[in-house]
């Protein structure tokens, strides 16, 4: 390209953009190519221009930063969710006496494996196997390992296995049969009982009313296989529209003690979830009668959170997204209990009873008790580092309310409740149980509090449309077209503008130099052919004249921009349609009209 062709270029394109700045509805372009303005007032407004620029683009990297950063939102869909679509929740009771020593002295009586094994050696060992933490005491390690390494041996030269040692513990626990004096639900005592399973968690054998299905073909346990049975719901709320216990410690009867204090520990859960009660479980004293009025919450995610978000960024999991090896349905307390499970079995080669794992894999026995607490300790202190458990995102939690009073009242012993205890227990009249009650007996109330629950949506923070214009008038400022409009008074059609000038300008003008030319030389041809006309027939020239069409004044003007146009390459400016801005060999042509 030569020089001549370079400068030639450069006047086209600041031709455009002087046009642009011209005909553009971006405030303040005008005013850069104002004729007559001075060069102070052109820089000045150069630099309002930047600073609008400026402006815009850092409050709208803000936006695009917070939509990067939390693209969802959660907000309360309802406070009045209907409590039948709820599952009632589960609730899981462990006696702080995880053995009895009645039980205990028969099953050892009754199993020849056991018949040279001491009753305090076997009580040190379920003492292990109920409360894990023992196996990790950093004060005791070394007297704790050589207990651990002394019971293995033992039980190795007499051909006692884990799975020997779970029978023992299960035979031996309080059945909940025992520990339910009476039970009722939606105030029926029958059929109460059949609700309840009895199944190894990580504080031993407990009670778990309305749990899910539980499978494990190693122990022998299979709970819930009624598939016809669906989790139990309630449409209504006080403590006469749920469950009611009375429960029996039998202090009298205490073996292995897992506590500090005398009664029980209660888990109120879904009934989908492992029931920790070691770590979640609160306390249930004796004598005393406790109201655990629950208020239930539910969650669910829109679809289009699920196809736009990934995981990461929403911090939960859709169904389906991940599936659990051992549990059937996915939740967090699942994920964690099978991610503990696997670290031992890699580790340790082994795992606990009271864990779900591979059939191949067998339980531990009593040396590996160290192991398996040591990773057991590693993943409490290590949680999120170790193991990837997000929440799901459509969930349900129960948050307890606990209120209590001393029990039994003075009343209690003319009520139904009572009654119903004398006939099952056998209690002959006049016999005085008040001393009893208060020492050994505890009652328990589990209802929903309020008649309807909360239920929250999350949903798209900003979608496509909310993040070019938010129509929220408090966050409108805070939305990509408020922004731009507040800093540069840009809308789409400027959009347009920007576009058509630096991508189309140059091609429709190209086009129009094309059309004029195109049509100039059919003027030129019809022009000639007139005048020869003319020539051959004079006589018709006044006629022609007064019979003579003359243009309207819109495509006057349209011609003459056309004939403008054509004159792009010389330094002739463009002229918009319309414009009574023309060149002046034009007003010389246009004067005599």
């Amino acid at each position: 390209m030569t020089r001549s062709e370079k400068v030639r270029a450069q006047r086209k394109h600041k031709r455009i953009l002087q046009h642009f700045c011209e005909s553009s509805s971006i405030h303040g372009l005008k005013h850069v190519y104002e004729d007559g303005s001075l060069m102070f007032e052109r820089v000045v407004w150069i630099l309002v221009f930047l600073s609008g620029v400026c402006f815009s683009s850092y409050f709208c990297w803000q936006v695009w930063q917070k939509w990067e950063q939390s693209p969802i939102l959660t907000s309360v869909e309802t406070q009045l969710y209907p409590l039948k679509n709820v599952p009632f929740p589960a609730v899981t009771i462990c006696n702080v006496n995880k053995v009895s020593e009645s039980k205990l002295y028969e099953v050892i009586l009754a199993n020849p494996k056991f018949k040279n094994v001491s009753y305090t050696k076997l009580q040190s060992t379920l003492r292990f196997m109920t409360k894990l933490d023992r196996a990790f005491d950093e004060y005791n390690d070394e007297e704790n390992q050589e207990k651990l390494l002394e019971m293995s041996q033992l039980y190795q030269a007499r051909n006692i296995s884990a799975s020997d040692l779970f029978e023992i513990l299960k035979k031996a626990a309080p059945a909940c049969s025992d520990m339910m004096m009476d039970c009722k639900w939606l105030e029926s005592p029958e059929p109460c009982m059949e609700y309840f399973s009895f199944l190894p968690t990580d504080d031993g054998m407990c009670c778990t009313f309305n749990g899910a299905k539980y499978l494990d073909s190693m122990l022998g346990i299979e709970s819930g296989s009624n598939e016809t049975r669906e989790p139990l719901r309630v449409n209504g709320n006080g403590y006469r529209m749920g469950l009611t216990l009375v429960i029996d410690a039998k202090l009298r009867d205490f073996s292995v003690i897992n506590g500090k204090f005398d009664g029980f520990k209660v888990l109120v859960h879904s009934p989908e979830e492992f029931p920790d009660v070691a770590d979640r479980g609160f306390v249930l004293g004796l004598g005393t009668e406790t109201f655990v009025g629950v208020k239930v919450t539910t969650s669910f995610y829109t679809e289009e959170v699920a196809k736009e978000v990934s995981p990461k960024k929403r911090q939960c999991l859709m169904e389906g997204e991940k599936n659990l090896k051992y549990f059937e349905y996915y939740s967090r307390s699942a994920c964690h209990i099978e991610c503990d499970t696997l670290l031992m079995q890699e580790r340790c080669q082994c795992r606990p009873y009271f864990f779900k794992g591979d059939n191949e894999t067998g339980f531990c026995e009593m040396q590996a008790y160290k192991c398996i607490a040591k990773v057991f300790e590693e993943i409490r202190l290590n949680d999120d580092d170790v193991c990837d458990c997000l929440p799901p995102c459509s969930d349900t939690w129960y948050e307890p309310e606990i209120s209590y009073a001393s029990f039994p009242g003075r009343g209690f012993n003319r009520s139904s409740t009572y009654k119903r205890i004398e006939r099952k227990r056998k209690i002959g009249p006049g016999v005085d149980m008040t001393e009893y009650f208060k020492s050994n007996v505890a009652m328990l109330h589990v209802y929903y509090k309020e008649k309807t629950g909360m239920r929250y949506r999350t949903d798209i923070r900003f979608g496509a449309a909310d993040f070019i214009v938010n129509y929220d008038l408090n966050v409108y400022l805070a939305s990509i077209g408020g922004l731009l409009g507040l800093g540069l008074g840009m809308s789409f059609i400027s959009v347009i503008e920007i576009l058509y000038y630096v991508f189309f300008r140059r091609l429709f003008l190209w086009q129009r130099v094309k059309l004029s030319r195109l049509t100039m030389r059919v003027t030129r041809i019809l022009s000639r052919n007139s005048r020869q006309e003319r020539k051959r027939n004079p006589r018709n020239l006044e006629v022609t004249e007064n019979n003579n069409v003359w243009p309207s004044s819109a495509t006057l003007s349209s011609s003459i921009a056309t004939i403008s146009s054509s004159s792009f390459d010389r330094q002739i400016p463009l002229t918009r349609r319309h414009s009574l801005n023309l060149p002046p060999h034009l007003q010389k042509r246009l004067s005599k009209y």
